[in-house]
């Protein structure tokens, strides 16, 4: 039976080894199967980011602590990922930088869990995806600004989400593939069904 754990600022140095399993799955995703120029040390994938003080995780665990699919999320008061490594995709749209607006990165899910699908993503995905709300209720959160491909977009729009492209809307290359700065709006339709 798999399990949501959220690790706040305060908590997440608590549960060391679920917060040391999130940085391994990170690892097999984005250094291991997607080729990603990343910083891994002992096959745990970590970055400056995850250092800051604000730095919040959600994890999908299984009974032994296994992490099978989780997520990041700051608040854009301070320094993250898309104003400040990603900013080209802006494309002329001012950073968010305001109470209330977070940044969603590092959402992935173990290779193991595509088994079970609902349309084109896993329910571990989709189960990842719900708590987006719930997080955002526990947090005063109105809108999530993230960096993704075009295929995720894809997938994204799929779900009827309330999202748009910043800036000009035009995709730019990063690394191998096209991608986007999205807002994601926290509203009813981010409440997603999962069967």
């Amino acid at each position: 039976m798999s399990q949501l754990i959220t690790l706040t600022p305060e908590s997440k140095f608590n549960n060391p080894a679920v917060l040391n399993n999130i940085f391994r799955l990170r690892h097999r995703s984005f250094l291991e199967r997607l080729g990603w120029e990343v910083d891994s040390t002992q096959e745990m994938e970590s970055d400056n980011f995850d250092e800051m003080d604000q730095t919040s995780y959600v994890a999908l665990t299984e009974e032994n602590q296994e992490v099978i699919g989780c997520w990041r999320a700051m608040p854009t008061q301070g320094e993250y990922m898309l104003k400040d490594v990603f900013p080209q995709l802006l494309q002329g749209e001012e950073a968010p930088m305001e109470e209330g607006i977070w940044e969603i990165s590092r959402f992935t899910t173990s290779k193991e869990s595509y088994e079970n699908t609902n349309g084109w993503f896993g329910n571990n995905a989709l189960t990842l995806i719900r708590s987006f709300y719930d997080f955002a209720q526990e947090n005063d959160i109105h809108a999530y600004v993230l960096v993704t491909t075009v295929g995720c977009e894809r997938m994204l729009r799929s779900l009827g989400l309330n999202m748009r492209r910043m800036g000009d809307g035009k995709s730019l290359k990063v690394g191998k593939e096209r991608s986007v700065a999205l807002r994601l709006e926290v509203d009813e339709r981010l409440k997603i069904n999962i069967n």
